[in-house]
């Protein structure tokens, strides 16, 4: 009896220890499989994020944006004298491409873009009909592998440039009084056709100054209620671009609140305080930045006490950080005429004087500037702002951001096809 028992303990000892020993082999297995899954699963990953050997978490490679590797490969083909020419947005005078300065600025000195006016003779015979003015656009995005721009102001009201054409169109203050954003969007939609029809690519509009139609701009306003200038101007802007037309806010930092003195014989000046300044003036570009995407911005001439007393805010590099750093803009920022007398002391500029301005506005940090008119001038900048990245006081990183961001618009609109 007591050797039966000792032999069925030995049995029991027996068995717990193969059955201890199964179940350590099983979990060694199971433990290698699934590390041997694990890191499968890791390398053959091509989405979500994995890890590497020691475990670490290993983020996957973000997608390149198709728009800005083209708009690099273009810039990596440029000369620097065609990158500065991208920097560029002229006038001309006159109506015959063939005769006018303008061919030369184009087809050989590749400027960055041209200003249609009616005031320089730009719609007289043959560009006085819709066909002409078409062929004039046609020849010189033929004439300029990288396409310039083809801009004109279309607000509407009293700043109707295509009026000629298609007949007058509602102001902004319109556009507010019919008491509905969708036909601020519908009018710029309309616009972007029409503008399309002339050969136009660019609108240097809308208007998002905040104040009464008793300053000097009158219609030109939206509203004098910041949070109504947001509503009409942004659905105005996202018509536009809905409809393949970039367009621009402006005047920034804003003239709404300007001493009504006109920028092209003085230099107004905004005397608010900051606060003020963020909870009205700059609270439509606040929105519309974050909401609506405009392609462009345009900086103009005026003083603002509260972020560069004295100092025109297109040649303000405070101006242009706070626009960059605070607002968040990320597209194209360009000037306003670099020749209106305001910043002259009321006089008309010489060549040499615009150019040194032109040469201030690109070192502020704007894009583009806007209002040269001859070949002499595209050159007399140009080597202005050679000299300038040759002495140190304007970075080549700086020129190829901005020739980059101009590119990728030009992409993404299809200007550049």
């Amino acid at each position: 009896m007591q050797k039966s028992v000792a032999v069925r303990k030995k049995r029991s000892t027996l068995s717990s220890l193969f059955l201890f020993t199964c179940i350590f082999l099983l979990s060694g297995c199971s433990l290698f499989s699934s590390n041997l899954s694990s890191t499968g699963s890791s390398s053959n990953s091509g989405g979500g994020n994995g890890s590497d050997a020691t475990g670490a978490v290993v983020k996957p490679t973000p997608t390149p944006d198709p728009v800005k590797v083209k708009a690099q490969l273009l810039l990596k083909k440029m000369s620097q004298n065609d990158k500065l020419a991208q920097l560029i947005m002229v006038e001309f005078l006159g109506s015959d491409y063939a005769a006018s300065s303008l061919q030369q600025m184009v087809a050989q000195q590749h400027v960055g873009g041209f200003l249609y006016q009616e005031s320089d003779g730009n719609f007289q015979w043959p560009n006085n009909t819709i066909a002409g003015l078409q062929a004039f656009s046609a020849q010189a995005t033929t004439d300029d592998p990288t396409a310039p721009l083809i801009a004109i102001d279309q607000e509407g009201g009293t700043v109707s440039k295509t009026s000629a054409f298609f007949g007058p169109t509602p102001s902004a203050e319109d556009l507010t009084l019919s008491g509905s954003p969708t036909t601020a969007y519908n009018q710029a939609q309309t616009d972007a056709s029409q503008l399309k029809q002339l050969g136009i690519n660019t609108n240097l509009a809308p208007v998002v100054d905040v104040g009464p139609d008793t300053t000097i701009f009158g219609s030109r306003f939206f509203s004098a209620d910041p949070n109504t200038v947001a509503t009409y101007a942004g659905s105005f802007i996202k018509g536009s671009q809905d409809g393949g037309i970039p367009g621009t806010l402006k005047h920034f930092p804003g003239l709404g609140s300007s001493d009504g003195v006109d920028p092209h014989v003085g230099l107004p000046n905004v005397a608010k305080s900051l606060a003020d300044l963020q909870a009205v003036d700059f609270l439509p570009y606040k929105k519309i930045i974050q909401q609506d995407n405009p392609a462009m911005v345009m900086t103009t001439d005026v003083s603002s006490q509260a972020l560069d007393p004295g100092v025109a805010a297109e040649l303000s590099p405070k101006v242009l950080h706070y626009l960059r750093n605070t607002l968040n803009f990320n597209g194209v920022v360009i000037t306003d005429g670099l020749y209106m007398e305001g910043l002259y002391n009321g006089v008309h500029p010489t060549d040499d004087q615009l150019a040194q301005t032109c040469v201030q506005a690109i070192q502020a940090g704007n894009d583009m500037v806007e209002g040269p008119s001859t070949p002499a001038q595209i050159s007399a900048i140009q080597a202005g702002l050679s000299a300038a990245i040759q002495q140190g006081t304007l970075s080549q990183a700086q020129i190829d951001q901005s020739v980059t961001r101009i590119l990728m618009m030009k992409i993404k609109y299809d200007i550049i096809k």
